[in-house]
């Protein structure tokens, strides 16, 4: 049986496959003296999207570490965390 594709994979190859790669940010986890931050990789520095990984030259950055990809002008489009909507407005139950 075929493995469904998730939710970062079929926004990555739409970004990757449509020619509009210039209008998108991936925000990726990166690790930096032992903690996490977010660091934005614009889209058209990405090579291939294959096999669950981001290719960026020789650098492979699995689809995992993507929490976020968002448009030029900065609106979220796809991001792991749920009702992105209740926690940007506060709503978010704690």
């Amino acid at each position: 049986m075929p493995k469904k594709r998730g939710d970062i994979e079929k926004w990555l190859r739409k970004i990757f496959f449509s020619g509009k790669r210039e209008e998108y940010i991936v925000f990726i986890r990166h690790r930096v003296d032992g903690e996490e931050e977010l660091r934005p990789i614009p889209s058209r520095f990405i090579d291939d999207i294959r096999r669950g990984y981001i290719i960026i030259g020789d650098d492979m950055i699995p689809f995992h570490r993507v929490e976020e990809i968002r448009d030029k002008s900065g609106k979220i489009v796809y991001s792991r965390r749920k009702n992105i909507d209740e926690i940007s407005s506060g709503k978010a139950s704690k």
